[in-house]
């Protein structure tokens, strides 16, 4: 059986579901979805857990209607965004697991072993830079006509999820140019949707990353590790900003590590490399945990208390790929 089309899901009660914590991408590849919906009275926008700071400001200014935690009795179907593992449920997860109808998935990251839906019901494109690339392909291929709301949720999506464009192809720019004409917002205004005041805690955050940063080169590349106590993914990519090829930044309290991490585009295109694959696969072998993400932008957490050996493994399994890469042996240089 093909996925289904929109018209499938036209007048069926259905729970529109964003991931734990929900990002801009999540929330807006949702809102895309719901603004496209005739009757939107069956429809309702859940968000496990909380929503971050920035999808809260884009939902508030684009009056996408959503409920954390909601009920998911009386739905015919759950239409999961952004996510396809149920670890990015939060604690949502079991009533996921105990759902008694069909779930269906729009998603850009890798395949997990704890699907939320059945193979047949997930729309996972892999080479999709964001969901709500994913949702605009699909609506396309429905013969939906896409209004206004709806196309700003998807470009919004997509400006996020690229950062800015710094992950981006062919296709990313032939949906925006395509999703800002109809929007009728020009680039800074749909920014202006999302921008928030950086909080000072986070600028305070980035800096102390780039006070505390170990640098290391493999080849020609350079691989950074920082700690931070809280903003690890934009305290990575200041790091990248700042020349970093490839990032580790991470976090350890109550016995909890995560690591976030983002390599350069180029990084990806030139060599292969995946941060998923070559490094928080193997990490999450060895330590537990569990890791996931694209290419270029990926996450890791796990139970323990030394951090550093984590971030240190990290760095030499990116290595490690490299001299796989070159087919030759090289040694790994710290810069003081």
């Amino acid at each position: 059986m093909a996925f289904p089309s929109f018209s499938f899901f036209e007048n069926k009660k259905i729970l529109l579901l964003a991931h734990a914590g929900a990002d801009i991408d999540s929330i807006a590849s949702a809102g895309a979805l719901y603004f496209s919906l005739k009757n939107k009275k069956n429809a309702c926008i859940g968000v496990p857990d909380h929503i971050n700071q920035s999808a809260a400001a884009f939902a508030k200014n684009m009056h996408i209607p959503f409920k954390i935690n909601p009920s998911f009795e009386g739905f015919d179907f759950i239409l999961a965004f952004d996510f396809c593992g149920l670890e990015m449920a939060g604690t949502q997860k079991e009533k996921i697991k105990n759902f008694g109808g069909e779930i269906f998935v729009f998603d850009h990251h890798k395949k997990t072993n704890n699907p939320v839906a059945l193979q047949k019901n997930s729309l996972i494109e892999e080479k999709a830079v964001s969901a709500t690339e994913v949702v605009y392909s699909w609506l396309a291929k429905s013969r939906v006509k896409l209004n206004k709301k709806s196309a700003a949720c998807i470009a919004c999506g997509v400006i996020v999820d690229s950062a800015g464009f710094h992950v981006a192809d062919h296709n990313t720019f032939r949906i925006m140019a395509k999703v800002v004409e109809k929007s009728k917002l020009s680039f800074s205004g749909l920014v202006s949707l999302f921008e928030v005041s950086r909080d000072i805690s986070e600028k305070i955050a980035k800096l102390k990353a780039a006070r505390r940063v170990r640098i290391f080169k493999s080849f020609d590349n350079l691989i950074a590790f920082s700690n931070v106590g809280s903003f690890e993914s934009s305290s990575a990519m200041s790091l990248v900003f700042l020349g970093a090829g490839i990032a580790f930044v991470g976090s350890g309290q109550g016995g909890k590590i995560l690591v976030s991490a983002r390599a350069k585009n180029s990084v990806v295109e030139k060599t292969g490399f995946d941060l998923v694959k070559h490094v928080f696969v193997p990490l999450q072998e060895k330590f537990g945990g569990s890791g996931g993400g694209h290419c270029g932008a990926a996450a890791f957490n796990c139970e323990g208390k030394n951090l550093e050996k984590i971030l240190l493994e990290c760095v030499a399994l990116s290595h490690a790929f490299f001299e796989s890469h070159y087919g030759k042996k090289s040694p790994l240089k710290e810069y003081d």
